[in-house]
């Protein structure tokens, strides 16, 4: 599992605390993406199904949910994908 938050350290997008990388937070086979854009989720994403096809694994798009909080929460955003497929 090392190699998602490897690969999306690489990226430069997603959260980061006091210059330490905590856009991806990982337990057991649980991913949280954490990400102050829509656009870097998506680049996250986007990585994760591109991993998850080298190392043989498979995401359940009907096991993710994607959240939004802050004041922008009411604004309704574009649908997020993981492999094509639309998160709830």
């Amino acid at each position: 599992m090392n190699v998602f938050t490897l690969q999306l350290k690489t990226l430069n997008v997603g959260c980061h605390v006091s210059g330490m990388f905590v856009g991806c937070l990982l337990y057991a086979d649980d991913i949280i993406l954490i990400s102050p854009s829509v656009i870097g989720l998506q680049e996250m994403l986007d990585k994760c199904h591109e991993i998850s096809d080298t190392v043989s694994l498979q995401f359940s798009v009907r096991k993710c949910h994607c959240l939004v909080v802050g004041k922008m929460s009411i604004v309704k955003i574009s649908p997020m994908l993981l492999g094509g497929e639309e998160i709830q």
